[in-house]
């Protein structure tokens, strides 16, 4: 395989592709309508005919895919599918008709008579305006395609055709991927970005930016980034598409950044360095997308617009510049807060964005266990075996339970064998989906008594529980033997107050249904506990992996207690390590007195949960996190100004908190004011000098004269 060819072919391929050949002497099918002139290309899945549309007499071009009918409609669907997605773009190639039922398929398309980019290359370079020019154009229909989520993931050119006016048209989106697509796409060899050489690697808009820089590069030089002799000796060794990617990948990265553009009258130090992003090895060095490189080239040409005008500007009266000193400084003061207010905006759009997202991830992991209890205790056996069981003496059927305790599953009573197998499908089906273990399951009597319990604790069976909000569903916690007389088991599936588990003593919730008879009475209740530090944990880590990438933030959990008090439940800082350091010192009693919100904050958390439209987020421009008032060094990081947006837990009274450190925010804006008067101060310095000597000039001038 040459380096211009495309990394898709197995030896199947190649052999269909031999066979396509054979049948270049006329078009696979007639399509009516239609008028074929001449062939126009071939490729390994599919051949272009030049055609003629009857009505009209325009030309076009026509694609069929002369394969087996299983990958013909793979192919097609594929390819149209993108083309109809970027229809609108002056930039693509047009699709105008599809024959679906065709054999074989087609489709059919815009011909554009000005042939390829490669063609017009063929081994010569262009002029640094009209490589520049062309490459702004694939930029442009790259932005076009990009934001109607179509990856091209093979840019190259022969890919890229020129219209009559030499204007660019892309084409060849049978490598394309959906931005949300998960399937490895390959490219070509010296135009394919070295991490999208793998198998493994998932579609991303750099690869389409390394490409535009390869093609670029080929424009401006004559050959394709990389390419030399070594190269290609080494590419031909290797035996397999694997380890012919593995050598791509590992000669591109060894090669580091290309060098020889720099030599070459006209090629700038902008537009050399643009050339290098878009070619950084480095994937996150690189341009994050198209618009982001037409951006540049646009700054570029306004940087070259400038340059006469630098001249002019020695020749301004300083004075008048002294004059305008006070304006400038107010003026920069003004934009500076203009400044600071979008980019606080624009950073708690964001921050909103990641606590709708957190929030939702975890009413949907609430939402699944609640389901899941549901099924298992709505299921006839188990609700027959917990009716008797309820039916008996409770010191009865503690003194099974307890006796039952070391007892292997098969010698325990039926009911609890039913419990005892369902708690032990969920762990597996935890494993699975990789959703995380629960901390216990167990089962309450009518009046509160726990009777069963996985994993077993002496120290909770036969205790009377009614007094949590796992049991009442009232929202709170009574304190131990002071509840209200006459509590009654929750009716509906609750997520309880955030509590100190009796058994571990760390901040858990529980997850509870009720457990019905079989004439709907209510006979207990059935619940599921999480170490709330866990579940968050896992959310937290799925947010990370899902790309929350340069900006660091913090991602905290609240809980309103009462009228007047919203507590932190969760934040990075209160590990388990940290709050048993608090307990031994004395000092988790006041821990938990110091993570209540300020009155702002808990105002806008308050109003938020007990809107009676959809709620949304809020937004605070000034936060204090709680945490960073507590007297310890782990906490201290924590200290100081933050902004911050909470999102509603939806059926809880859980809010999500995703902040970040204002100083961060603004601290672009806060250098960029530093740097400009820093250059305002330098600017006035040089204004006094160059008046210091234009007017010695015009006085020797003048005492010349006169002498």
């Amino acid at each position: 395989m040459t380096g211009g060819d495309t990394l898709i072919l197995d030896d199947a391929g190649r052999e269909q592709s031999r066979l396509l050949s054979l049948q270049g002497v006329r078009p696979p099918a007639d399509v009516p309508g239609y008028s074929f002139v001449r062939r126009l290309g071939m490729g390994a899945f599919g051949v272009v005919w030049l055609a003629r549309e009857d009505r009209t007499g325009r030309m076009v071009a026509i694609k069929f895919y002369p394969r087996q009918r299983g990958m013909n409609w793979t192919l097609l669907s594929r390819e149209v599918e993108k083309l109809a997605a970027v229809y609108t773009s002056h930039h693509i190639v047009r699709l105008l008709d599809v024959g679906w039922t065709a054999d074989p398929p087609y489709f059919v398309m815009e011909y554009v008579e000005g042939g390829s980019l490669g063609s017009r290359l063929s081994g010569a370079r262009l002029s640094t305006d009209e490589a520049v020019r062309i490459a702004r154009e694939i930029c442009s229909a790259l932005v076009d395609a990009h934001g109607a989520g179509v990856l091209h993931c093979d840019l190259k050119p022969d890919n890229v055709l020129l219209d009559g006016q030499g204007r660019v048209r892309l084409c060849d989106f049978g490598q394309a991927r959906m931005s949300h697509e998960h399937s490895p796409a390959l490219g070509t060899l010296y135009y394919m970005a070295p991490e999208q050489a793998d198998l493994e690697s998932l579609p991303d808009a750099r690869w389409d930016v390394y490409a535009v820089g390869a093609i670029l590069y080929q424009m401006l030089t004559g050959s394709p980034p990389h390419r030399d002799a070594d190269v290609e000796r080494g590419l031909q060794q290797s035996a397999s598409l694997e380890e012919r990617l593995a050598t791509y990948r590992r000669l591109v990265t060894a090669a580091g950044h290309v060098g020889s553009h720099r030599g070459i009258p006209g090629i700038d130090v902008r537009l050399a360095e643009i050339l290098e992003r878009c070619l950084a090895v480095d994937s996150t060095r690189r341009f994050p997308n198209a618009q982001a490189v037409l951006d540049a080239l646009a700054a570029r040409d306004r940087q070259r617009s400038r340059r006469p005008l630098l001249l002019v500007g020695f020749l301004v009266p300083l004075l008048l510049t002294a004059a305008l000193l006070p304006i400038l400084g107010y003026a920069l003061s003004r934009n500076r807060d203009a400044a600071e207010l979008q980019m606080t905006e624009r950073a708690l759009e964001s921050d909103a964005l990641s606590a709708r997202l957190q929030a939702a991830a975890l009413e949907d992991e609430l939402r699944q266990r609640l389901q899941e209890l549901e099924t298992i205790a709505a299921a006839d056996d188990l609700r027959r075996e917990l009716e008797a069981v309820m039916q008996r003496p409770l010191a009865e059927v503690i003194t099974e339970v307890r006796a039952a305790a070391e007892a292997d599953v098969a010698s325990r009573p039926r009911w609890m064998q039913l419990l005892d197998a369902a708690w032990q499908r969920a762990r597996e089906a935890a494993v699975t989906g990789n959703r995380g273990d629960d901390t216990s399951w167990f089962v309450t009597a009518v009046d509160g008594t726990q009777i069963w319990r996985r994993e077993y604790s002496e120290r909770t069976i036969g205790e009377n529980f009614a007094w949590r909000d796992y049991f009442h569903g009232q929202g709170v916690d009574f304190e131990r033997g002071q509840q209200p007389q006459g509590l009654t088991p929750l009716k509906q599936p609750h997520v309880s107050a955030a509590y100190k588990s009796t058994t571990t003593d760390r901040q858990t919730v529980a997850l509870s249904v009720p457990l019905f008879a079989a004439d709907g009475a209510i006979i207990g209740v059935f619940a599921r506990t999480v170490h709330l530090g866990d579940l968050q944990a896992r959310l937290r880590g799925r947010m990370s992996a899902e790309g929350q990438g340069s900006v660091e933030r913090i991602i905290a959990l609240a809980e309103v207690r009462d009228a007047d008090e919203v507590r932190l439940l969760d934040h990075p800082c209160l590990t388990e390590q940290f709050l048993r350091i608090q307990e031994d010192e004395a000092r988790d009693e006041a821990l938990f007195r110091e993570l209540i919100l300020d009155a702002d904050a808990s105002a806008s958390i308050r109003q938020l949960l007990q809107s009676s439209g959809e709620p949304t987020e809020a937004r605070l421009r000034l936060y204090l996190d709680p945490v960073g008032k507590i007297r310890s060094p782990a906490a201290q990081p924590y200290a100081g100004d933050w902004m911050a947006a909470v999102a509603p837990v939806q059926g809880t009274r859980w809010a999500v908190i995703v902040q970040e450190r204002r100083s961060g925010v603004l601290e672009p804006i806060l250098q960029m004011e530093r740097n400009a008067r820093r250059q305002l101060a330098l600017a006035a310095a040089a204004a006094a000098g160059l008046i210091v000597l234009g007017w010695m000039f015009v006085w020797h001038a003048v005492t010349g004269k006169r002498g």
